[in-house]
């Protein structure tokens, strides 16, 4: 017998109340012979000894009223069926609904996410008064913190008819552990927990914790949706996409690695897959795809506007539409503001490539020092031939650090110690090295597989094989940093990365007096592809599985925080404030469910970055459990005395459901019994008194 209310048992210390009543009432009587009444004396004692045994089944009836009373209000209750005793044991349900994705597919019984509903639409219209039931959706972990028990069973219909279906993975033991938080609140002798699903095996995630869930008191019913399904599931899906291309420019061709999964037991031929820019289809390509395998292809288009570009790579509808696409984005910026430092002389190869190209907003300083400039006003800052000093280093250090970006060329004016302790300042150690002009160094190596080369050369060429090298009878080398360009003596070109900036460094100077490099084609490839190079690191956006919590470091530049507008991907916006921390600004989002593209934008409006949110892949691979292996994986996360059972036929699940719901309330057997002990009690005490009265 289980108690719904035990606490109520400390109610029977009552019971010792006619007890002790009975106790305070005896009186000692003292005996006086009266020879006249000698011969009652024998009548007397039969008289008395019926009073006493009276005086005892009063107690004894008082008692038990008192014991039944509490006993009813302690709501007794068992688990079987007693014919024409008791009443209908309530019932706390909780229903576990998959709604993730792969739930959409349909088979000859219809969509597999509208037959879980009709089932626990099922499971609800069987309830009775006084049950209690609440559905938890498995794919959405927010919507788990949030359920309550509820007794209005339309609402529940409602909100099941209504559920989503969710981009994100139906976590089991996630919800099992919700559903146990309910039930540890619940006073209902009936306890049930409902798993309808498809049984995908990714629902099993990982068992995080080791604490088991239930006891003996919880049922849980398995109801598989669509095991006995016999129509044949093609799914196609986009797994990933991986952009090739590291420097985006408007019009230059964006290259992008794509990867499409056949997860069915047949081949898919002719498979049309798309690229996409803002909606807009830019390239397409056909595939064939072998059963279950994954098809690596690559396809390629050139944006036509600036600013953030919502890409996404498209395959033609199947089984699954959710997995069709896969988003990803990237910002085409603004022509950055480049300040150019040094004389006209040592600037004029410079200038003529920077305004050829117009890649960049060029503002020439000649002359200028780095120390007379606001360096965070400029995207980058390039250095063709100054006067430098230590304090010079460590500013334009400081400006890295925190995003800047420098090229920088060997100059001919600074003495050689200051040279070396300006750039001592940003972390590169340089040594002179002079040749004759009848013996010029060149080139050693060229890393032509340098991002900063990426589509410069011929694509498979060998990587050891010298470009176009300059006759260089001067120059300061770098050691110490990644080399991208080697001479004798040292880096040609070297890469420096400081805090969250970078810079180039350039061995000779850029005025052509220690070499032809200006005169050269690889020396407008590098001054174009290296503005390119330096002011585009937050262009690639990052990518986000759906459903999890997204949280990003913003650029130094926007250390200070402030309200970032957020556009998502229907073009709604709303604000995030940043919060500034050691580390820089922080935006965190939260958890995102909402497949598609972001845009971030800075207080004042110009893009900062963008980010794509993606359902996860594995949710694609349609590989479901066997019956036994579900329940094993069930058995293993619930406890030992758990009542675990499949559900054969999901159709009758209301039969199911009746079978399995057996218990019996006592509480109004026990009323009954107080009340007949009441009565009882009536006559005896109203038989008593008459006989004392007599």
């Amino acid at each position: 017998m289980t108690f719904l209310n035990p606490l109520i048992l400390l109610g029977l210390a009552a019971a010792s109340i006619p007890v002790l009543l009975h106790l305070l009432n005896l009186r000692k009587l003292k005996t006086v012979e009266f020879s006249s009444l000698r011969f009652l004396k024998e009548l007397q004692k039969t008289k008395i000894r019926r009073l006493k045994l009276r005086q005892i089944l009063l107690l004894i009836l008082r008692t038990l009223i008192v014991v039944f009373a509490v006993i009813a209000f302690a709501r007794p209750a068992i688990k079987s069926s007693i014919p024409a005793l008791g009443t209908h044991a309530k019932t706390s349900v909780v229903i576990l609904l998959d709604n993730s994705f792969s739930m959409d597919i349909s088979d000859e019984r219809g969509n597999r996410l509208k037959q879980a509903k009709n089932i626990a639409q099922s499971i609800i219209g069987a309830l009775k008064e006084g049950d209690e039931a609440a559905v938890i959706e498995m794919a959405n972990s927010d919507n788990q913190r949030q359920v309550m028990f509820s007794q209005n069973f339309g609402f529940l219909k409602e909100q099941v008819q209504k559920l989503p279906v969710a981009t994100a993975t139906a976590e089991l033991q996630t919800s099992l552990m919700a559903a146990n938080l309910l039930l540890e609140n619940s006073n209902n002798i009936n306890r049930e927990v409902y798993i309808i699903t498809d049984a995908q095996r990714n629902i099993s995630g990982e068992n995080r914790d080791s604490v088991r869930v239930f006891n003996e008191s919880v049922a849980v019913y398995a109801i598989a949706i669509g095991e006995q399904a016999k129509a044949a599931e093609q799914n196609l899906s986009v797994d990933s996409v991986n952009i090739v291309t590291r420097i985006f420019q408007l019009d230059k061709p964006i290259e992008i690695e794509a990867y499409v999964r056949n997860s069915s037991s047949r081949d898919a031929q002719g498979v049309i897959v798309s690229l996409l820019f803002n909606g807009e289809r830019v390239a397409q390509r056909a595939v064939d795809i072998p059963a279950n395998s994954v098809q690596t292809l690559q396809v390629a288009a050139s944006p036509k506007s600036r600013g953030i570009v919502r890409a996404s790579v498209e395959i033609e509808g199947d089984a699954l539409d959710a997995d069709n696409r896969r988003y990803f984005g990237f910002v085409i910026p603004p022509a950055p503001s480049v300040a150019l430092l040094g004389n006209p002389q040592s600037t004029q190869f410079l200038s003529l490539v920077l305004q050829a190209s117009q890649s960049a907003a060029l503002i020439p300083m000649p002359s200028a020092q780095v120390s007379s400039i606001n360096l965070p006003e400029y995207d980058m800052v390039i250095l063709g031939g100054n006067t430098v000093t230590a304090s010079d280093g460590a500013r334009l250090a400081d400006y890295i650090r925190n995003g800047g970006a420098a090229l920088i060329f060997a100059d001919k004016t600074t003495p050689i110690e200051e040279r070396k302790q300006f750039f001592a300042q940003l972390g590169l150690a340089i040594t002179e090295q002079t040749f004759s002009a009848n013996q010029p160094a060149q080139f050693t190596q060229v890393d032509k597989n340098n991002q900063l080369f990426q589509g410069v050369f011929k694509a498979g060429g060998d990587n050891r094989a010298l470009v176009e090298s300059p006759k260089i009878t001067r120059a300061f080398p770098a050691s110490g940093r990644q080399s991208i360009i080697e001479m004798p003596g040292g880096a040609f070109l070297s890469e420096t990365r400081i805090g969250e900036g970078r810079m180039l460094y350039c061995a000779v100077d850029a005025g052509g007096e220690w070499s032809n490099f200006p005169l050269t084609g690889l020396f407008p490839t590098l001054v174009y592809r290296s503005i390119l190079y330096l002011t585009t690191r937050e262009a690639l956006g990052m990518q986000y599985v759906a459903g999890n919590a997204i949280s990003f470091t913003l650029p130094k530049k926007y250390a200070s925080g402030g309200n970032f507008k957020i556009s998502d991907p229907a073009g709604v916006e709303f604000f995030r404030q940043a919060v500034s921390l050691p580390s820089g600004a922080v935006l965190s989002l939260g958890a995102v469910s909402q497949s598609g593209v972001y845009a971030v934008l800075a207080p004042d409006g110009k893009p900062v970055t963008a980010f794509a949110v993606n359902p996860p892949a594995s949710e694609s691979i349609l590989v479901h459990f066997a019956r036994s292996d579900f329940m094993n994986l069930l058995k293993s996360r619930v406890g030992e005395k758990t009542h675990v059972e499949f559900i054969e036929e999901p159709q009758n699940v209301v039969q199911s459901v009746a079978r399995a719901r057996i218990g019996t309330e006592l509480w109004k057997v026990f009323v009954m019994l107080a009340v007949l002990c009441a009565l009882a009690e009536m006559l005896v005490a109203r038989n008593t008194r008459e006989e004392v009265m007599a």
